[in-house]
């Protein structure tokens, strides 16, 4: 039988290499939208928005089928987990995002090691590319403590029904 600690290292585990995943996935489209389609940083809370709401997505599929594969999928759980996820998005991460603007004098300090050792990066790229690292730190350390305690529940039994008091 395993013990109750090492299931949660191999869940934490299970959660940080879907996280990896989910952030680069993450990262991608929120960048494509920074760079491509609104070409600056002046919309990055919804850059935000649009690519948290797309790795949410994909975000339960993969914890519901690996990471707690061992728990039943409920109503109840998919109901949270995307409440969860919405006010992450509407709200968390784009207050982070907004918050984390305001430290310009890091950006600016970053910004001019990168153009001493000829880094290829422009300021607006360090800017939004940090700031998308901190929030994704605080979101994700927030996300696994949610779901572990409120979205997937307990483990399933393996007890028959008749058989549990």
């Amino acid at each position: 039988m395993k013990s109750a600690k090492t299931t949660t290292t191999k869940r934490i585990s299970k959660f940080a290499i879907i996280g990896i995943i989910l952030a680069i996935f993450n990262f991608l489209i929120y960048t494509f939208l920074a760079r491509v389609i609104f070409n600056g940083n002046e919309l990055l809370w919804l850059d935000s928005i649009i690519s948290y709401t797309l790795a949410t997505i994909l975000a339960y599929i993969l914890h519901s089928r690996i990471t707690w594969q061992e728990r039943p999928v409920t109503t109840h759980g998919v109901i949270m987990f995307f409440v969860w996820n919405g006010i992450t998005a509407i709200a968390i991460s784009p207050f982070c995002t907004w918050l984390f603007t305001f430290i310009t004098p890091f950006y600016e300090f970053v910004f001019q090691i990168s153009t001493a050792i000829h880094l290829p990066f422009d300021y607006n790229f360090i800017e939004s590319t940090t700031i998308f690292i901190i929030v994704n730190a605080i979101t994700m350390i927030l996300n696994y403590l949610f779901y572990d305690r409120l979205v997937f529940g307990k483990t399933k039994s393996k007890e028959p029904e008749h058989v549990k008091s």
